[in-house]
């Protein structure tokens, strides 16, 4: 599986309401921009060797999926429940 596509599923199921705006592949790791509902933008590194492993290991696929996903978390504005 390709890395875009790997990082952009990943953040998709952690919340639906992030999206990945690019991904900066540089010599020791990948920055990952995710953009959600509030306009922020946040940057996570993701180290090379983490990435690739991610791709076969489901262990480690669901490490950066934690990661990812408390990327994703500040980009997205909580939806009241309506409560009191």
């Amino acid at each position: 599986m390709e890395v875009q596509e790997l990082v952009a599923e990943l953040v998709t199921r952690a919340n639906r309401n992030a999206r990945v705006i690019d991904i900066l592949e540089d010599a020791d790791a990948y920055r990952v921009r995710i953009g959600g509902t509030t306009g922020v933008v946040v940057a996570c590194e993701v180290p090379r060797d983490a990435m690739m492993a991610a791709a076969s290991r489901p262990e480690v696929r669901g490490r950066l999926a934690s990661l990812l996903k408390r990327c994703a978390d500040e980009t997205v504005a909580p939806v009241p429940d309506g409560r009191a």
